[in-house]
This record gives structure tokens, C-alpha cells and sequence, in this order.
């Protein structure tokens, strides 16, 4: 009857290791930090868009101002040379004040025009560097399917054969053993190793070992790790 526990313990261990080769696949790793990557691209590309409409929408109003603005100089121009000579300094303040404004708008568009070809050069990057990144994901994301598909066979048969094993087990063992995998304990049946406790190497009192001969399944808990010590 406790060789079936052990049995048991030992498919559970095979499963233990066939998930873990699963979780910790290099491909797998490597796939979800390009997802990541990928993610985060996507996100900065909204941004992008959001702040190229908007500087693409200031750009236009500025240079529409600024070519009015323009169209008012030139008529200055041509006022100041046929107006009296009590106007002309009028007319020539009114010239600066546009000119200020005008020279002040083209400063403006020049530096939104500067932002624009700025967010231009940054949306290729990302494009390109997405196409990459998106290739680099395929690939392992490939590997780490081809691994799946070999693996999770595996561990839905060593399943199937716990449960076969479990129903051959003594019900108040198999609860031990249960409450022990609830606390993240495994494995849970370790054997003696010369008077040492087979799960954390820690010696196991001589008053204690007796206990193995009264226990009702010839097993004691160490007292350090929590297992059960078998001989």
C-alpha cells in the first residue's frame, strides 16, 4: 500500500518537471518579452499619431495666419508709398508690428516643422523595428508550440495515471500526503539517510525514530521541514 504513495509521489514528480520545462522554456521566455516589446511599440505608435495630428493641425493654422500676415505686409508696402507724410510713420509701425508677428510665426513653424519630421523619423523606427521584433516573435513562438505540442501529451497521460494510482491508495495517506501539496511541500515522502531526514539533510532525533515502528504507516514528520521520513 505505501509503495502506491510513492508511486504516486513519483508521477507527480515527473509532472513537477514536465510543467516546469514547459514554464521555463528559453523560447517561451524570449516570445513573451517580445509580446512585451511589441506592446509597448503599439503604444508609443498611438502617441505618435495623436501628437502628429495635433501638431499637423497647429502647423496648418500657422502657416495659413502666417501667410495672411504676409498678405497684409505686402499691402502695407504699397500704402506706405502713396500715403501723406503724417500717415507714413503709422503705416510703418503698423509694417513692424505685422512684420514682428510674422517673423514670430515663421520661428514657430520652422520649430513645428522640426517636431513633425522628428515624429516622422520615430514612426519608421518603430515600423521597422516592429516588423523584426514581430518576425523574432513568430519564430519562437513556433519553437515554443512545437515543445508544447510534445509536452502537455505527456502530462495529461502521467494524469491519467495518477488517478489510476490514487484510487489504489489507503484514503487517510493520500489526505497526508494532500494536505502536505497544499502547503507546497514536495515531496512529500522522503527516505531516512542515515538517521538524516532525505528532504533537508537536518538529523532526526534517535528519541523520534522510533516513532516509525508505532505510526500506522511506518512514517515520521521531520521536525524542520515538514516531511514524512519513511525507512
Amino acid at each position: 500500500m505505501f509503495a502506491k504513495i510513492l508511486e504516486y509521489q513519483k508521477i507527480e514528480s515527473e509532472i513537477i518537471s514536465l510543467e516546469s520545462e514547459l514554464s521555463k522554456s528559453e523560447d517561451r521566455e524570449k516570445a513573451a518579452q517580445i509580446q512585451q516589446s511589441l506592446k509597448n511599440q503599439h503604444s508609443r505608435l498611438i502617441v505618435l499619431e495623436t501628437n502628429a495630428k495635433r501638431v499637423n493641425e497647429a502647423y496648418s493654422k500657422a502657416i495659413s495666419k502666417y501667410e495672411e500676415y504676409n498678405k497684409k505686409l505686402e499691402e502695407l508696402e504699397k500704402q506706405v508709398a502713396v500715403v501723406d507724410g503724417d500717415k507714413v510713420e503709422l503705416y510703418e509701425k503698423a509694417y513692424k508690428d505685422f512684420a514682428a508677428v510674422a517673423n514670430a510665426l515663421e520661428k514657430e513653424i520652422t520649430k513645428m516643422h522640426n517636431e513633425i519630421q522628428q515624429i516622422s523619423r520615430e514612426y519608421e523606427e518603430i515600423i521597422k523595428k516592429s516588423k523584426s521584433d514581430r518576425e523574432r516573435f513568430d519564430k519562437y513562438k513556433a519553437a515554443y508550440s512545437k515543445l508544447k505540442a510534445s509536452v502537455e501529451p505527456k502530462i495529461e497521460e502521467a494524469k491519467k495515471q495518477l488517478a489510476v494510482v490514487q484510487k489504489e491508495i489507503d484514503a487517510k495517506l493520500m489526505q497526508k500526503y494532500s494536505q502536505k501539496r497544499d502547503g507546497r511541500i514536495f515531496p512529500v515522502f522522503v527516505k531516512l539517510n542515515v538517521n538524516k531526514c532525505g528532504g533537508c539533510r537536518v538529523e532526526v532525533p534517535a528519541t523520534k525514530l522510533g516513532g516509525m515502528k508505532t505510526n500506522e504507516f511506518g512514517v515520521i514528520e521531520c521536525e524542520n521541514c515538514g516531511r514524512y521520513i519513511f525507512s
